[in-house]
């Protein structure tokens, strides 16, 4: 990623190395490396002589703005951005999209992608004191068990208002993709033997069943109209717990269950955040090179590290004719930017100054 004033210096340089088509490439990967992309949003408006264009297009800044947050924000730190003025969030847009628009019984129908320029988006939540997190979606195992303590009974699925309700409550800014194990027999009676060990019973013989490494047991414990929700988040072979406690709780209305399956995802959603935080503090400056004349590694290259919200930014500051030098700046340790790089097959030389893509 470079600015177009660097651009058009580099090119006075290099024209006789490169071709257009590779320019070209370069041109259309570094527009889209920089924004955060917020697709399908929605936007209705009565369609009469007051109808206004612009405002329907700061609407949908709006609600963009909101989504794109309420994805990369734990919820705690989104009252610090609740009161965010229209203008500063339109310097932050890069570009939009509209689409399928349609005029239907008076009404202005339009579908509406919203970019939000990468840099510009960081700083500004960097300057509210917010961290916000990669935007990562997560397949989770999960199980969900409703121990009933008035009627001294168990439920994993019939009777279990949890299983039942679970997918129901979905947002659209949610990461987690909630994969309820299936009603199975075996599984209840595992859990019915260890009952009254449940708090502390692991689930392993469950849990290989499905084949995924990462899972999430909310056990509900029922007394009266008191709730107490403990949630075991476990994943990258690490266990964290929420214990949640709600009083005045009735389940037989279905406004309240949901509400509280809501609140519930929530804070999962949060400590999964948690997990993947990116730290705009934190602004490592790395210096790449590659072969200047493998076309193909470049342009794989340029397309893999596009895509990694750690990088803050990259540029190219040097084109000869064996070698691009690329300058990039990584929100994270020496550490984690290799581990990205050998994730998507980037095999790095280490042994100068100046990494090397072999």
């Amino acid at each position: 990623m470079y600015t177009k004033y660097k651009f058009f210096k580099i090119v006075s340089f290099t024209i006789i190395y490169l071709s257009t088509f590779f320019f070209s490439f370069i041109i259309i990967s570094n527009a889209q490396s920089k924004i955060f992309k917020i697709e399908d949003i929605e936007i209705s408006e009565p369609f009469n002589t007051s109808f206004n264009k612009e405002k329907v297009i700061n609407k949908a800044f709006l609600k963009a703005f909101k989504e794109f947050s309420a994805t990369v924000i734990i919820s705690k730190d989104i009252q610090k951005i609740k009161y965010t003025k229209l203008n500063e969030i339109k310097y932050l847009v890069d570009s939009f999209e509209i689409k399928n628009e349609s005029f239907l019984d008076k009404k202005y129908i339009a579908n509406f992608n919203v970019n939000f320029n990468k840099k510009k988006t960081l700083n500004f939540f960097e300057k509210k004191n917010i961290f916000p997190s990669l935007k990562r979606n997560k397949n989770f195992l999960t199980i969900l068990i409703f121990i009933d303590n008035d009627e001294n009974q168990i439920f994993l699925y019939k009777e279990n208002p949890f299983y039942e309700n679970w997918n129901n409550i979905n947002e659209k800014f949610f990461l987690i993709n909630y994969i309820l194990i299936d009603e199975d027999l075996e599984s209840l009676e595992i859990i019915n033997r260890n009952k009254e060990n449940i708090e502390n019973f692991k689930f392993d013989e469950i849990i290989k069943k499905y084949g995924l490494n990462d899972y999430i047991i909310s056990i509900i414990f029922k007394n009266k109209k008191e709730l107490r929700i403990l949630s075991k988040f476990y994943f990258d072979k690490n266990l964290k717990i929420i214990n949640k406690k709600y009083t005045d709780i009735d389940l037989s209305n279905q406004k309240k269950l949901e509400n509280l399956i809501l609140k519930t995802k929530t804070s999962l959603e949060d400590l999964w955040k948690s997990n993947n935080l990116i730290n705009t503090s934190l602004k490592l400056p790395i210096n790449l090179q590659i072969d200047s004349k493998d076309t193909l590694k470049i342009v794989n290259f340029e397309k893999d590290i596009d895509k990694v919200d750690l990088i803050y930014d990259y540029y190219i500051t040097n084109i000869t004719n064996k070698n691009i030098n690329y300058k990039i700046i990584f929100n994270g340790s020496p550490k984690q930017f290799l581990k990205i790089m050998e994730e998507n097959d980037i095999d790095i030389d280490m042994e100068n100054e100046i990494w090397k893509i072999k």
